[in-house]
Formats: C-alpha cells, sequence, structure tokens
C-alpha cells in the first residue's frame, strides 16, 4: 500500500510513498466459459475479427474453441458486458470497438484524471441521499454507524467506463459539477474548496461483482483502489473512494511521490 500526506503548499510531507506499486492478486482456475471469452477477445484484439462486422454463429465459434454451445454464450455475454461485441435477439454477435488503453495522472490534488482530457463523461448512481460505510467513518473519525452524505458516479473517457468515484461527506453539499464527475465538484465548490491538506493511499485487489458490472470488467479483474481523506484545519470533512479498472489504465504521478 502507498500512503501519502499531502499540505496545500507544503509538498508531498508522508510516508511509506513509492513510485512502484508491487501488486499480489490471488490467481484462480478461470472456467471454460472464461477462457473461451478470453480466446475469443485475444482473436477480436489482433484482427482476426473485423469491427463492425458479425462473429461466426454459435455452432461454428464452439467447434473454434473446444467448448459447448451454451459456453459460448457465457463468453459472448462477457464480452458484451466489456464492450467488445453487441448481441441482438435471433441475430449473430457484431464486433464493436474495444475502448482504448487510456493513460491516467494523479495530480497535486490527489485527483486522478485521464491525461488526454478530451471525451470525458459520467454516469451519475448517487447524487445525494444518506448512507454508511465502515472505512469512510474511520477515517472521517465518526461513529461506525454515523450517517453520511453519498455521492457516486461512473467516470467515462470515449464512453467507456474507467473508474468509479464514492463521494462521502458528514454534511450535506451543495450539488456541483465541473464537467468531469459529479463527485468532484464540491472539490472547487462549496465548503471543501477550503480544504488545507489530504491524505491518499493506493492498494491493488480484486473487482468486487458490483464493481465488475459498472465497469464492464472481465471476471476475475483487477482494480487499483486510491482512498482520499480531505481535511479543513486538521478536521477530516471528506472521503473520496476511486477505483480504476487494472487492465484498461495506467496511472502516472505528477511531481515526487
Amino acid at each position: 500500500m502507498v500512503i501519502v500526506d499531502h499540505v496545500k503548499g507544503g509538498g508531498i510531507a508522508a510516508t511509506g510513498s513509492r513510485r512502484r506499486v508491487r501488486q499480489y492478486v490471488p490467481m484462480t482456475t478461470p472456467h471454460p466459459h472464461e477462457r473461451a471469452a478470453a480466446a475469443l477477445r485475444r482473436d477480436i484484439l489482433d484482427g482476426t475479427f473485423g469491427v463492425g462486422g458479425e462473429l461466426p454463429g454459435g455452432r461454428e465459434l464452439a467447434a473454434r474453441y473446444g467448448v459447448a454451445r451454451d459456453t459460448v454464450a457465457r463468453a459472448l455475454g462477457i464480452l458484451q458486458a466489456e464492450g467488445f461485441v453487441e448481441k441482438a435477439p435471433r441475430r449473430k454477435a457484431r464486433v464493436l470497438r474495444p475502448a482504448p488503453p487510456l493513460e491516467a495522472r494523479l495530480h497535486e490534488d490527489g485527483l486522478v484524471w485521464p491525461a488526454e482530457t478530451g471525451g470525458l463523461g459520467y454516469n451519475d448512481l448517487r447524487s445525494g441521499g444518506r448512507g454508511t460505510d465502515p472505512r469512510a467513518t474511520e477515517a472521517l473519525s465518526l461513529a461506525t454507524s454515523a450517517p453520511l452524505h453519498v455521492r457516486q458516479a461512473v467516470l467515462l473517457h470515449g464512453g467507456a467506463p474507467w473508474a468509479l468515484q464514492t463521494l462521502l461527506t458528514p454534511q450535506a453539499l451543495k450539488s456541483a459539477s465541473v464537467g468531469r464527475a459529479a463527485t468532484v465538484g464540491p472539490f472547487t465548490d462549496g465548503p471543501l474548496r477550503e480544504e488545507t491538506r489530504y491524505t491518499s493511499s493506493w492498494s491493488a485487489r480484486l473487482a468486487t461483482p458490483e464493481e465488475r458490472g459498472l465497469l464492464r470488467a472481465q471476471d476475475n479483474a483487477a482494480v487499483m483502489e486510491i482512498q482520499r481523506v480531505g481535511f479543513t484545519k486538521e478536521r477530516p470533512t471528506s472521503y473520496l473512494l476511486t477505483v480504476v479498472r487494472s487492465d484498461r489504465s495506467s496511472i502516472r504521478m505528477d511531481g515526487p511521490i
């Protein structure tokens, strides 16, 4: 895990930080439909099946990859969730243009954004309401059951998801947007603009089933998790969790970390 403490105007101050994160992710034996999906994904990326064209029928694909037809159907479901193919009733699956690799940067404000800013967008999942989160309440020095105001959004680049952000705060925040994600509005508007420093920690892990669905990631996909806690005059005022797809994104760090 990488831990960083940043004070406004004072640079990076804290400990345990390293430029490279060593990732330990438990390996599991893939199921037949996962192996078939991997082989078909590779054929699409290699150009064996061209973008915009139809894939062979289920029987032909089953023979090609040495699996049953229902296994092919499950494999196509994985690739459809990832954005590689499009399925329609009574039609062959069509190959879509895969989302390109993305380079993101960790900026001095502790937020991660794509280096290429064109095509940014987001889908709001929660723009209000209240909830609880044990890690957030601990970071904010609150009782475990303390209710928090929640904002959550899927971050998009070129229409494809690359990260999931969840912002939790003790106090309600005025809705604001800077054109990139609803979750970052409070850092440029409202009480959090008075933030004096932040801490952040990094770790790698497997994506949860919910995260895989929201990020259109394959089974056993790994993610980079970044926890950011903002402070105002030494009082923790915000907890931001950013979950980044490791298979699509690489992250560079601005400045000496």
